[in-house]
């Protein structure tokens, strides 16, 4: 920032500029309608934020996870983490518009998580938001890390999510603080899973049921200078500010037993696609604590996905679990080294996950534009199966698209 003049006297001295923009920051808890939930139901959130910025990186959403008394029984995340509770989610502006609405957002999460995070996230990060990095079955490494989050039958444990995996909003493209015109009054809410969908028990002969407590959110608040807060207002009352993010559209199909095809269509229209993952899971699964509903199929199968006439990731289907992986890598910028590696290996990858990738991108090492999405340009996805499943399946499909707000003083405009 220049430096400062001011006239007193007829006298002009001239300030030293700021060093910072900041002038503090520290955590805030901001907490929900209720202390205590039970798994299954909805809860909600108003921002108090007033006019600090915040940074979602460093914001958590806490709560301790509570479990019935079951004798002889144990429960854990299994091959999820806390997040498995996070069913659906909604966020609004305090205006009433709607910035994400996404079904399945446990399901999502755990592809995006397992696909881009690295070992070192699962050995910390991961560790306190309940992922196991010591179980190579289950996790994602060998780590000498033994504890995680996973939830005690008879007693409680504290649970540390990243706020910027709850929604998408709160992850942001260019990693910039959340401006205080979007955050303050925003609305977050959460459809819970229930105790069957998110853990899974080993022993006892009923199941445990699951509650959460003291649950808030660890905000991570900024408060900009005088100076900077009206330069900034001033923008967004004249020129509006603008926040980008990567949403997601989720779109679920039943797969009968014996079918060896799955053909259908992703019905919504984007400006600009990103990427697109697809993950299978036995119906038998669901809603049953003995199983984990997180565990994917990963059978023989070759795929291809088709936006108007171009065929996607390749010309001709992707063929079995080997080119399927490196399709993951490529997807998520790790095959070529630039980007870290992912803390997903092949053996993982082929026994637990099965996801089916492509990325729209037109040159990702260049981050040229992606592909648009519309009534014209229909996208689709083709799936032959080398040995027709005997068990019927659920099939989730996640689209991820670029949205962009733009924010004034009190109101936002949203474009896909």
């Amino acid at each position: 920032m220049s430096n400062q003049e001011l006239t007193i006297n007829n006298l002009i001295y001239t300030i030293p500029a700021n060093s910072t923009l900041a002038v503090s920051r520290n955590d805030q808890k901001n907490y929900f309608d209720q202390r205590n939930y039970s798994a299954g139901q909805t809860i909600r959130c108003v921002f108090q934020t007033g006019s600090k910025y915040v940074n979602p990186f460093d914001s958590q959403l806490v709560f301790k996870a509570v479990l019935s008394s079951e004798v002889g029984a144990n429960a854990s995340w299994a091959k999820g983490s806390a997040i498995n509770l996070i069913k659906n989610v909604r966020v609004y502006h305090k205006n009433g518009t709607e910035l994400v609405n996404i079904q399945n957002q446990n399901v999502n999460q755990l592809i995006e998580d397992k696909a881009s995070k690295s070992k070192d996230y699962f050995d910390s990060v991961g560790n306190l938001a309940g992922y196991d990095a010591t179980n190579t079955s289950a996790g994602m490494g060998t780590s000498s890390i033994g504890w995680r989050a996973d939830p005690l039958v008879g007693g409680q444990t504290e649970v540390q999510i990243p706020l910027s995996q709850v929604a998408p909003v709160f992850n942001p493209e260019k990693k910039l603080l959340m401006p205080n015109v979007l955050a303050s009054g925003l609305i977050l809410e959460i459809d819970l899973a229930t105790s069957a969908e998110c853990i899974v028990r080993t022993g006892g002969a009923a199941d445990v049921e699951l509650t959460i407590k003291d649950i808030y959110l660890n905000l991570s608040c900024t408060s900009l200078s005088a100076m900077a807060m009206g330069s900034l207002n001033d923008i967004a009352s004249q020129k509006l500010l603008e926040s980008s993010y990567g949403d997601t559209y989720t779109s679920r199909i039943t797969q009968n037993a014996n079918n060896s095809v799955i053909s259908t269509s992703i019905n919504k229209a984007v400006a600009q696609a990103d990427h697109i993952t697809v993950v299978e899971l036995d119906q038998s699964k669901r809603n049953n604590q003995s199983e984990d509903e997180f565990a994917f199929n990963s059978d023989g199968v070759s795929y291809q996905f088709t936006v108007g006439s171009r065929q996607l990731p390749s010309l001709v289907f992707i063929d079995g679990t080997r080119q399927a992986y490196a399709q993951l890598l490529k997807t998520y910028n790790k095959y070529n080294g630039s980007n870290g590696t992912s803390g997903l290996g092949y053996i993982n990858f082929a026994t637990y996950v099965g996801a089916k990738t492509t990325s729209f991108s037109k040159d990702q090492m260049l981050a040229m534009a992606s592909l648009p999405i519309n009534s014209s340009r229909s996208l689709r996805y083709e799936q032959k199966y080398d040995n027709p499943p005997n068990e019927a399946r659920t099939v989730f499909i996640f689209l991820h698209y670029l949205k962009v707000l733009s924010l004034s003083l009190s109101d936002v405009k949203v474009d896909l």
